[in-house]
């Protein structure tokens, strides 16, 4: 039990703290090395699994924003979502095409996309919906000039949720609700966005389907399809649907305003899931400690889970390799990002991906050479 702190979704008094997890090695949201050192616990009455706002968490969050490069390595490029069979398109762009998609929009309405960030998700709803009305939700408005160039584009909102008039058709979280600091107070407000007949569109990563994510310093929430649909009750959402098989690694929800519900909880697997995936990751560490104990070695991937990596190995890294090709030929703290087919083929490549798809890009890149190191499945934890 900790002394001060409550579950960010129940309110429960009863949070388990998961002591190995302070060893582990951390990264920023926007991919880069950060120290162990944090704090992780999960829900003993209802599994949610969470950071805790500590004073300390808090003051590391904000470092990291002050000085956030979203997509460094790509010069601000957006991440692009890769396939198992190697094809890829921007994150944004799919999940705008399936919100138009699954959900009944009328020719012309508001958006609100809240966490706007630089804009992309919001290019790509302008595109969509050329006779909609666009607005963003940012904590400065250090992106107002970018946002500005969008044809449909009409405000920023720098105040909090709570405090903006405005109703809106559809409302967009996307990736954003994972760094708040009070999570379900932000998905309460969000919904009091929503005009009559409006959608919620929510997007986090998936903590079943990405691992790794435990490891990223800013994020207070680590969701599963449970745990958020359970705060989307709380917070007065019913989900339409609730899916982690859009995007790889990530949660999809599109819902609807209703008034709040408390479900039936199931605190036994996130409970599980907390302890598997932290010991799962103490073991991942131990592999590569062992590879790169005799050999430098490379690390496939320049996101979350590699710079994790490379923040607890680097002086036996000696290069990233990466299919992007708006981060090949990049150069990261001296080490060069280059081609799968660039790879020395004597040197162990850790791959820095949850073991289905690392196992699929390793079999997928054999036939060039590439010596990959794969992480062993969950159950091996």
């Amino acid at each position: 039990m900790t002394v001060g702190f409550k579950c960010q979704i129940c309110s429960a008094d009863d949070l388990e703290i998961l002591e190995a997890y302070r060893t582990l090695p951390r990264v920023t949201s926007d991919s880069k090395p950060w120290p162990a050192g944090g704090e992780l616990s999960v829900c003993r009455a209802c599994g949610a699994i969470q950071k805790l706002p500590t004073d300390k968490w808090q003051t590391e969050a904000a470092a990291i924003y002050q000085n956030y490069e979203m997509y460094h390595l790509s010069r601000g490029a957006e991440q692009l979502v890769f396939a198992d069979a190697g094809a890829a398109r921007p994150r944004s762009e799919r999940l705008v095409e399936f919100v138009l998609d699954k959900s009944s929009l009328p020719a012309s309405g508001t958006l609100i996309d809240i966490g706007c960030g630089n804009g992309e998700a919001l290019g790509n709803f302008s595109r969509a919906l050329p006779q909609w009305r666009l607005c963003g939700a940012e904590l400065t408005d250090k992106a107002l000039p970018e946002l500005r160039r969008l044809p449909n584009f009409e405000t920023l909102y720098t105040t909090a949720p709570s405090r903006i008039k405005e109703r809106f058709t559809l409302v967009s979280i996307i990736h954003s609700l994972e760094h708040m600091p009070v999570p379900l107070e932000a998905l309460t407000d969000a919904a009091g966005l929503i005009e009559p007949g409006g959608t919620l569109f929510v997007e986090v990563p998936d903590v079943e389907t990405s691992p790794f994510d435990l490891l990223v310093a800013d994020h207070l929430m680590h969701f599963s399809r449970a745990s958020l649909g359970e705060m989307a009750a709380r917070a007065g959402i019913a989900p339409k649907l609730l899916t982690n098989e859009l995007a790889p690694k990530e949660i999809t929800l599109l819902g609807a305003r209703v008034a709040p519900t408390i479900p039936k909880r199931d605190p036994e697997r996130g409970l599980r899931l907390a302890r598997t995936t932290v010991a799962w990751l103490e073991h991942v560490m131990t592999q590569i400690a062992a590879v790169a104990k005799d050999n430098q070695i490379g690390i496939f991937g320049t996101s979350v889970a590699a710079m994790a990596f490379y923040g607890a190995f680097r002086d036996r890294v000696a290069f990233f390799v990466d299919e992007d090709p708006a981060r090949i030929g990049k150069i990261y703290d001296g080490k060069p990002v280059i081609a799968p087919k660039d790879a020395p083929k004597d040197a162990p490549v850790i791959m820095a991906l949850p073991p289905s798809r690392a196992a699929k890009a390793a079999e997928r890149l054999a036939a060039i050479g590439l010596r990959s190191v794969c992480p062993p499945p969950l159950a091996a934890a």
